[in-house]
């Protein structure tokens, strides 16, 4: 019973310590790389800081115990006389928990019997729609177990991270080969840095991601794919409920906490479902601002703060200044009036400067690509404040989950309003602390409105916001705060109500969790369709058919999917010297002119002349041009390519190869 009792006290604190050993890792794995190399020294070096930064922060850093339920009895089970009699007993005691795990797993068995190397759109392609009724019927499990004084407070956060997991790993788990663009483009990097021990030139981003798998790579042997795949999807089901509840506690300590850190997941988490730096950083300035925001969390927030700025600079500049506005925040009744002001005036202007200054630089610093384009600054922001719509169609589930999709920008400002109206209109000591969140939106508000006129050549036209986008999902980041406390206060107000109202309230937020489930992953549907299909079987295949077919250097026009399944093939060691610079022999970036030739084969007819210009660009002996059947009039195409090519094959019937 001491070790049950044990446990139940310092398992906030394992998944705590685990938290202070990643964002350790990741600032030194950092650090290491940036100026040496991620080799066997180099990983050998941040270990030996890790644990020398252990040693030091040991009794600075607080490690917060969960208060544990008052009721709560733990019993020491006596040997049965009877073994089905305890069975049973069990069951009656336990009903209610076993049905959640009993609803969980299936829900994970569904997953994992809809994996898929295919090439889909959404994963709600694969997975049987019986999946819903599971996630409903364990969510509904959930609400109860967690408005009940039962389960040990430790308890109720593994049950949370747990159903986090479930939410955030469908496409980790039903995308066999992988899902997105990026986290390929990623990978492939780090295979190269653990082989090499770095790659040039080094980069000022995205080293903390690098350094912490790398580091857990070599440690573990567990593999850079796995590692890549998983990361954003199970750190941020372990580390949001607690940093969540931590936060809602100090608000309101009654059961409104736990049910507070299950409906943010009403919220949509997209960031979460993927693996990639800015998904990663996002993650980390959450739990900057959380801990920042809890009682002696100062220490904390730089840990992560500094953490996030390892990762990503778009969102670690942020949160560093706002850390220190926290600092100028606790210390100032030892500063001078004067001095406090000059100092926050600096901070101001750094959060609306920095950031606009780094994309400056990022984009090639040339001040051509900087001028007035309004329409930069005003389509963002009509879509922020758009008008209500409905969803007009007849599935009248779709509809309601179509209604809360194509409104949810407007939902997001009337619920951002709402909190700031109530949380300043209560009498609370912690506005000093709150109003940081204030300051540093408004500067990364200057920050958007300077980023937006700023033009990124790398990019390709329909990417061009991509980066100044982001600002505004850092808003409501630093919003995210509020939201949290105006939705406990409501979940306060709640189940103070009589049984019925409880209940109609519970199936409503039901509903939202499963729409926010839904809606976090791409879709294709009779109300949207997300477009982006992801790299199949046929792709990789394809790639290595080329390979093998070549006879010599090769050039190959493809898509987006098939280039990164090559780069996943193949690696980064096919690379032609031209005029403007080194050209990947797939159309890597998308920006580049290998692209815009592929561009030209699909759109405009697939010529022997677009693919001689590819072959002299390059210097390329033999050139290769991949189309996907579900590529838009891909029967027209592949005619056409018919006539001009030299030979084809065909991947199964859905990738076709033209060789010219």
């Amino acid at each position: 019973m001491k070790i049950i009792e044990k446990l139940n006290k310092i398992t906030p604190q394992i998944i705590e310590y685990f938290l202070l050993i990643i964002s350790l890792t990741t600032i030194f794995g950092a650090v290491v790389y940036y100026f040496y190399a991620l080799n066997c020294l180099g990983v050998i070096i941040t270990i030996i800081l890790v644990i020398a930064s252990l040693f030091f922060l040991r009794g600075r850093l607080p490690f917060d115990q969960i208060q544990q339920s008052k009721s709560l009895k733990i019993e020491l089970v006596s040997r049965p006389k009877n073994f089905f009699q305890s069975i049973i007993k069990f069951l009656k005691k336990n009903w209610l928990e076993v049905f959640y795990f009993l609803f969980y797993f299936i829900s994970f068995i569904i997953l994992i019997s809809s994996r898929s190397e295919q090439a889909i759109i959404s994963p709600w392609q694969v997975v049987k729609p019986v999946f819903f009724l599971f996630f409903f019927l364990s969510s509904a499990a959930l609400i109860i177990i967690l408005s009940q004084k039962k389960l040990s407070a430790s308890a109720k956060l593994l049950v949370l991270s747990a159903h986090y997991l479930l939410n955030f790993i469908v496409a980790a788990v039903v995308y066999k080969i992988g899902y997105g663009f990026d986290p390929f483009i990623h990978q492939a990097t780090m295979e190269l840095i653990d082989q090499t021990g770095l790659v040039t030139p080094k980069p000022f981003y995205y080293l903390g991601q690098y350094g912490l798998i790398i580091i857990f790579h070599k440690l573990t042997g567990l593999s850079i794919y796995l590692l890549n795949k998983f990361l954003v999807p199970v750190l941020a089901a372990l580390f949001l409920p607690l940093a969540i509840y931590r936060f809602t506690n100090q608000n309101i300590q009654d059961k409104s906490s736990w049910l507070t850190v299950l409906f943010v997941l009403a919220l949509t988490f997209s960031p979460f479902i993927l693996s990639t730096p800015q998904n990663l950083s996002y993650l980390f300035l959450i739990l900057a601002i959380t801990f920042g925001l809890t009682e002696n969390g100062l220490v904390w927030s730089l840990i992560l703060s500094l953490a996030t700025l390892a990762i990503h600079p778009l969102t670690g500049i942020p949160a560093i200044i706002w850390w220190l506005f926290l600092a100028l925040n606790k210390y100032a009744p030892k500063i001078k009036a004067k001095t406090y002001k000059i100092i926050k005036g600096s901070l101001f202007a750094a959060g609306s400067l920095l950031l606009p200054i780094a994309l400056f630089i990022a984009g090639g610093g040339n001040f051509k690509k900087i001028g007035w384009n309004l329409s930069a600054i005003i389509n963002p922001l009509k879509n922020l404040f758009s008008t209500l719509n409905g969803a007009g169609q007849e599935n009248w589930l779709l509809n309601f989950v179509y209604f809360f999709s194509y409104n949810y920008n407007l939902w997001l400002i009337l619920i951002i309003a709402a909190s700031l109206f109530f949380f300043y209109r209560q009498k609370n000591e912690k506005k000093k602390k709150f109003n940081s969140l204030i300051f540093i939106n408004s500067a990364l508000l200057i920050a958007y409105l300077i980023s937006s006129q700023i033009t990124f050549t790398e990019l390709i036209n329909y990417e061009q916001t991509n980066f100044t986008e982001r600002l505004l999902v850092l808003i409501i980041i630093f919003f995210l705060p509020f939201i949290i406390l105006g939705l406990q206060n409501l979940i306060s107000l709640i189940i103070r109500q009589k049984k019925p109202s409880r209940i109609i309230f519970a199936t409503f937020g039901l509903a939202l969790l499963m729409t926010g489930l839904y809606l976090s992953y791409p879709r294709v549907d009779k109300y949207f369709n997300s477009r982006g299909y992801s790299t199949s079987r046929n792709d990789l295949m394809a790639v290595n058919w080329v390979e093998q077919d070549a006879n010599d250097t090769y050039v190959v026009l493809a898509n987006q999917q098939v280039s990164v399944a090559a780069l996943k093939e193949l690696g980064f060691n096919h690379y032609f010297k031209t005029s403007t610079g080194e050209v990947y022999f797939y159309p890597i970036p998308t920006s580049g002119q290998l692209y815009q030739y592929y561009l030209e084969m699909v759109y405009k007819n697939p010529s022997r002349e677009t693919m001689a210009r590819a072959k002299y660009l390059t210097g390329a002996k033999e050139a290769y041009f991949i189309i996907n059947k579900y590529w838009n009039k891909s029967g027209q195409i592949i005619a056409a390519a018919k006539l001009s090519a030299n030979y084809w094959e065909v991947i199964n019937d859905e990738v076709y190869i033209f060789k010219y």
